[in-house]
């Protein structure tokens, strides 16, 4: 599988949300999904606790000589997507969590339905985005009606490892 890299990734909070153009037009548009939604993969699954607003995600069995029970899989399903009268082209994938003892976000991979639209490495231990510049913000336009789901790849090198996830947000861009 070929992995479709994100022109940059960053950890701070200067990502645009709103639009200050006109008033009934919208610019921007956000579609989060809360922690409280994620599911485990049934490949590699993880333990979740839903809490509101966030979920707890632990290795689900972890043998520290079997490296295949240090990694776990989790889907964020988006069940508002872009609502805009133009094509929605996406400009920023931004997940907001916590992690404990090295737990990691290893990679992000953007489906809409089942084909594979975004796959990016990360490597991130606390909250992050990812941008995207114009030109493959086009190659990952909205097409109405897909569904949308978010699959992160965690990483659990330590028994009491965990991860907190809060949201994770898509900002889409009308053009």
């Amino acid at each position: 599988m070929s992995s479709l890299q994100a022109s940059s990734t960053g950890d701070g909070t200067d990502v645009t949300t709103t639009s200050t153009t006109q008033a009934y037009l919208i610019d921007y548009q956000c579609v989060t999904s809360h922690g409280n939604e994620t599911v485990s993969d049934a490949a590699k699954p993880a333990v979740i606790s839903h809490y509101p607003g966030k979920a707890t995600i632990t290795p689900y069995k972890y043998d520290v000589n079997d490296p295949n029970t240090h990694e776990s899989i989790v889907h964020v399903p988006v069940h508002n997507p872009p609502a805009m009268t133009k094509p929605a082209y996406l400009q920023n994938i931004l997940v907001k969590f916590d992690s404990a003892y090295d737990a990691a976000v290893d990679s992000v991979n953007l489906y809409y339905d089942s084909k594979l639209l975004v796959s990016t490495n990360t490597g991130k231990k606390n909250g992050f985005h990812i941008d995207f510049s114009t030109n493959e913000a086009k190659n990952y336009a909205y097409q109405v009606p897909t569904g949308i789901s978010v699959e992160l790849d965690l990483r659990f090198p330590r028994p009491n490892s965990a991860i907190t996830l809060y949201s994770v947000t898509l900002v889409y861009k009308a053009t």
